[in-house]
């Protein structure tokens, strides 16, 4: 048992490793991040690192969407001609 609290770096990481890897985690710290972190209420500094949260797994979704497509082309997978 660790006697230090975790530090919102930490505690972040997890959160977007977690929303990465548990779609309905995701939709429920969009839809109510409070119960999705099992508190009855957030900070307003807290609700500003879970909208940071969701936008850095946003980014990061449409990162690996766009090397998906890159690597659908690189082997000939078909999908690079649109059009």
């Amino acid at each position: 048992m660790t006697t230090r609290k975790e530090s919102s770096k930490t505690v972040n990481r997890k959160m977007v490793i977690r929303a990465l890897t548990d779609p309905k985690f995701r939709r429920e710290l969009k839809a109510d991040p409070g119960a999705a972190l099992g508190k009855k209420k957030l900070t307003d500094v807290q609700l500003k690192e879970v909208q940071l949260v969701l936008a850095a797994v946003k980014g990061i979704d449409q990162q690996v969407a766009n090397l998906a497509d890159e690597l659908l082309c690189a082997n000939g997978g078909g999908g690079c001609s649109i059009g």
